[in-house]
């Protein structure tokens, strides 16, 4: 959208393609719980400068020197807590030839309404005409400033650095918990129950975390860690309020 070739396709200056698929293989390593190495980093680094200017020079490079937009996600943030909910759906639609929102707006909460906004909103912004329709999950919607940046705007070359550090250290944190612990917190997260505001633990496993499978053994797990305060049997669990920055990393 931005270069104005499929780069999935092959098209496109060589420089430009490699500097995505390093990108992606790096995000790869991230996820799959190691650390790109100093030597990758530092490759994408080179091939991130060459392809700017490559792309700055194209017809739609006027893209990268737009600014981040932080007003849209404090907009987003107060829509969202007015649907209080586990999830929304959100449909965004980003024109890319000005550089800006047209629309963002949460869709409801089931799949089946989801698709049915997305395909309708795609037939009326169509993407020969420069839009993009897209279709975010979120339980928190502040976290699309990270995860769709490019619709904010591009920061600073230092931020960007910055930030890639911060997400190594970020996807390594998630990584040292299992998939049904990190359910756990996100549903006690959602449902602010934090310290002396507490919930049953058959309660959260039975009504909450139903499609836990892995639940005693993933509550375990978040005890051994101080994150969640239980003394067993069916007494009240709650997240610790003093590993709140810990618990954020997490969720």
């Amino acid at each position: 959208m931005v270069y104005g070739h499929y780069l999935k396709e092959n098209e496109g200056d060589p420089a430009v393609i490699a500097y995505f698929q390093k990108l992606s293989d790096a995000f790869f390593e991230l996820e799959s719980g190691r650390e790109p190495s100093a030597r990758e980093k530092l490759e994408i680094d080179r091939l991130k400068v060459q392809s700017e200017a490559i792309i700055a020079a194209s017809e739609k490079g006027r893209v990268l020197g737009s600014y981040v937009n932080e007003g849209i996600i404090n907009a987003l943030t107060e829509k969202e807590a007015r649907n209080p909910g586990p999830i929304n759906n959100w449909i965004l639609i980003f024109d890319w030839s000005t550089g800006s929102f047209v629309s963002w707006d949460i869709v409801g909460r089931s799949p089946e309404e989801a698709m049915a906004a997305y395909i309708r909103n795609e037939s009326l912004y169509p993407v020969d005409k420069d839009f993009e329709v897209v279709l975010i999950g979120s339980s928190k919607i502040a976290t699309v400033r990270r995860t769709h940046s490019h619709y904010f705007g591009i920061e600073t070359y230092g931020n960007v650095l910055e930030n890639f550090d911060e997400s190594i250290i970020g996807f390594s944190k998630r990584m040292d918990i299992d998939v049904g612990a990190r359910q756990i917190l996100i549903k006690l997260h959602t449902k602010h129950f934090w310290g002396e505001k507490a919930v049953a633990k058959s309660t959260l496993k039975n009504h909450f975390c139903q499609s836990v499978l892995t639940f005693d053994s993933s509550l375990e797990v978040l005890m051994d860690k101080g994150l969640v305060h239980h003394n067993g049997g069916n007494s009240p669990v709650s997240l610790n309020i003093k590993k709140r920055n810990e618990i954020e990393q997490y969720v």
